[in-house]
């Protein structure tokens, strides 16, 4: 079957479940889920997106679809894409008899559409128009609060966060003032926004700093954050392994014990997090200990070498997986928020150590990761020039430069 021909079906296929749906049923919001009640004996409708936190897996599950059906998509869909691993945004339609059967299936993940009718799966190329956009604004109250109205979906303020985590911290930090800018894609499909892409150039500007960062991607294929200079933005470790709500004990050689009552050192940040909130891995590194250590409760100690050393303890339990000798990567989840041990609640104690020393995590100079190479120096000048004259100009029109997709100001 020709490129045209498998788009033209697909198309066809997705206008005839639409106008079936639009016929027959009647509209029940379920989650993320939309659901068409049929009136009479007509297959009932599916649709929704993939959330964050979720998958599809999950979704059609929630949706209302029992373990045999789900199971049945996922073994025809097996070797082909993970259910599981699916991702926020990814979307989904499916047609349902009434005797429960499936009677066919879309699912469109990244720049794929998996069509599955009867017994047969179908693979077909998914068109996406990627225009760039722009955003700027001033802090009003915290990043989230400022930008949310802005966004059509906050995954843009979790790529925009996580591009400067490991030299702002965006749960104590801001200050009312403070602004930021930044250069995105937005992919869509028939003028309809799908998701957001690559944020290529952002900067968040406070009374002290300007902080940029410019995406670039050299000729091996090698993508990262780097600033002006070109220096990489990613530090070895992140600044924090979580997202918390305050920081409850910072670091001190004469701290009163909350429960001991005596003056004793706290040599690490206890930061204050609901239970169960994820834990991630500051840094690549090995697994030295993962078990029961004392007053800290549940306790893990990775080994990073060079002589750097983390810990995390009064976690309420580790993730799948975590045991001594296994080898994490930086932001990889080990655990979750608890209080085991001693303590008095919910919260992470963490624990930073540079040979054979505990040192404050908050005020430790982190190293960066390698630097431009000095051979991609003159295209990540052309680049980052394009961008950055691009984002001077978002207070007004502006015309995407050499180098910049086209797109409009927002």
């Amino acid at each position: 079957m020709s490129g045209g021909s498998v788009r033209e079906t697909f198309f066809l296929l997705l206008v005839g479940l639409l106008l079936a749906g639009l016929a027959v049923g009647l509209l029940r919001e379920e989650g993320g889920s939309r659901r068409l009640e049929p009136i009479g004996p007509q297959p009932c409708i599916i649709e929704g997106q993939v959330v964050k936190g979720s998958s599809l897996y999950y979704s059609l599950l929630k949706a209302g679809l029992g373990l045999r059906q789900v199971q049945r998509i996922v073994d025809s869909l097996r070797g082909k894409v993970d259910l599981k691993r699916s991702r926020p945004g990814d979307s989904y339609k499916l047609r349902l008899l009434e005797d429960g059967s499936v009677l066919d299936f879309i699912y469109q993940n990244g720049d794929c559409a998996y069509i599955l009718e009867g017994d047969s799966l179908q693979v077909t190329a998914v068109s996406y128009e990627d225009v760039v956009r722009g955003m700027e604004g001033t802090i009003e109250g915290s990043l989230w609060e400022s930008m949310r109205p802005r966004c059509k979906d906050a995954e843009l303020i979790m790529k925009f966060s996580d591009i400067f985590r490991w030299d702002i911290d965006f749960f104590t930090e801001p200050r009312n003032g403070d602004r930021y800018r930044l250069l995105y894609i937005e992919r869509r499909q028939g003028g309809r926004f799908v998701s957001y892409g690559d944020i290529l150039c952002a900067q968040y500007i406070s009374r002290s700093k300007v902080h940029t960062a410019i995406l670039y991607e050299d000729s091996s294929g090698h993508r990262d954050y780097y600033d002006p200079q070109g220096k990489s933005l990613r530090k070895t470790f992140l600044r924090a392994p979580l997202n918390y709500r305050r920081i409850s004990s910072g670091f001190s050689y004469h701290r009163l014990h909350p429960i001991y009552k005596i003056y004793r050192p706290h040599l690490g940040i206890d930061y204050a997090a609901p239970q169960g909130t994820p834990i991630v891995a500051s840094g690549d590194g090995v697994i030295s200990f993962a078990g029961w250590n004392n007053g800290f409760g549940k306790f893990i100690k990775i080994d990073h070498g060079r002589g750097y050393v983390t810990t995390y303890g009064h976690l309420s339990r580790f993730a799948r997986g975590i045991k001594r000798g296994k080898r994490v990567k930086q932001g990889e989840v080990i655990g979750y928020v608890g209080q085991t041990g001693v303590a008095t609640g919910p919260h992470l104690d963490y624990r930073f150590i540079l040979n054979h020393r505990y040192v404050n995590p908050l005020r430790i100079r982190l190293p960066a990761a390698k630097p431009l190479s000095r051979r991609y120096w003159k295209d990540f000048l052309a680049r980052k020039d394009a961008l950055l004259k691009a984002l001077d100009q978002l207070s007004g029109e502006w015309v995407a430069g050499e180098g910049i997709q086209e797109g409009a100001a927002q």
